[in-house]
């Protein structure tokens, strides 16, 4: 890196030299012509003249030089202090803390025309940056998440016999298991911030979306810090609905066996509320929600028709996600339709596919909603058209 003091020396070190030029000059001129003057008989008058008109040419030739050198050196100076300024606003974020936010912004959008250059991808570059620069102030990030999804044909539980349906084996079995960090940077998350805690159970996709997105169409399933879709027939939509909260606590406690840990603290079942859309089920937690970072543990079963989908989805930016799809070959059909907006990992990439599971990994990167991935379930022996449209 260049030093400053250095060029300063250089840039005022080129007035000294152009005097000595000029009085080595002077004493050339002077010298030369007084020579002549002596051995060819020169008047002094045009030895006057000789030496004011040659030291004329030669002084306005020197006085454009220094002109021109220090212009050049000054230039070459400004750039290098101004190179100097942009290296140490860039390495260094406390000097920066110095500028309005407008200001920062406007040193974003410097640095992204300077790598972009065509204009149409700056505003595209500049607009997707600044809409999560404005959220990010509220967001919440998972910096660490690990899905395990176990699907089988064989109920573990006599509590899945009380469900129409169970008994025609119109369902298969689905075991999950999923940890994550998540870390919340406003001063405070609505889904974290007492000791009862929420997740839901949604009847239908419009109701999980409303959950996954946290839209104000329900606010008990946005306030859920998990959402999963329950696929069951409608005379077991219909059988649940008749329950009393006692009989929906023990189906609930005894069909999901959830498991709800944060930070370590489990969780006790302390309602359950069948809503339009699906069940909502309160758990209340002794840990300590001031804090900002948690880590969270969810286990529990559910039965799923057949012939259905299974959606894995990323509703907060999420590091290194790693999602595992454990079937039974012999028994299922399952495709996988990823949307991970990682470029070519989204697809062939981030996964590999052995004897009956899809191990799906993306190290050191983030993903960023809304992405995910879609796994089609259908049952071997009983083809359904259905099943192949998502």
């Amino acid at each position: 890196m260049e030093d400053p003091k250095k060029n300063e020396k250089s840039r005022l070190g080129t007035i000294p030299a152009t005097l000595v030029l000029i009085l080595t000059a002077l004493l050339l001129v002077v010298g030369g012509y007084f020579y002549l003057y002596f051995k060819n008989e020169y008047t002094f008058t045009d030895l006057i003249d000789n030496i004011v008109g040659n030291l004329i040419g030669v002084l306005a030739a020197f006085l454009l030089f220094d002109i021109l050198y220090n212009k050049l050196t000054q230039d070459e100076y400004a750039r290098e202090t101004s190179q100097q300024i942009t290296r140490t606003l860039m390495g260094d974020p406390e000097t920066l803390d110095a500028f309005s936010d407008e200001d920062k912004k406007a040193f974003m959008v410097s640095a992204i025309r300077s790598i972009m250059k065509d204009s149409d991808a700056v505003d595209m570059m500049v607009g997707n940056v600044s809409k999560y620069l404005d959220g990010a102030k509220n967001a919440r990030i998972r910096k660490s998440y690990d899905y395990t999804i176990n699907l089988t044909t064989v109920a573990d539980s006599e509590a899945y016999n009380v469900i129409p349906g169970v008994a025609e084996g119109k369902y298969f079995y689905v075991q999950e298991k999923l940890n994550f960090e998540i870390k919340y940077l406003d001063e405070k998350d609505q889904n974290y911030s007492s000791h009862e805690v929420k997740i839901g159970f949604s009847f239908d996709k419009r109701s999980l979306d409303g959950g996954l997105l946290e839209s104000d169409q329900d606010p008990e399933f946005a306030r859920c810090i998990f959402n999963e879709s329950l696929d069951i027939t409608k005379e077991a939509v219909d059988y649940i609905r008749k329950l009393s909260q006692e009989q929906l606590k023990q189906l609930v406690g005894s069909l999901f066996t959830a498991v709800v840990k944060i930070d370590g603290h489990a969780g006790e079942l302390d309602r359950v509320e069948v809503r339009e859309g699906g069940i909502v089920a309160a758990y209340l937690i002794d840990y300590d929600f001031t804090r900002k970072e948690h880590s969270v543990r969810i286990v529990f079963h559910m039965p799923k028709l057949w012939n259905s989908i299974f959606e894995v989805t990323l509703v907060d930016p999420t590091k290194d996600p790693k999602i595992t799809f454990d079937y039974m070959p012999g028994c299922m059909d399952v495709t996988m339709y990823s949307y991970l907006n990682k470029g070519e990992e989204s697809n062939d990439g981030a996964y590999e596919l052995q004897n009956g599971l899809y191990d799906v990994s993306i190290k050191g990167e983030w993903i960023y909603p809304k992405s995910g991935i879609v796994f089609s379930v259908r049952k071997k022996d009983e083809p359904d058209e259905k099943a192949k449209v998502i």
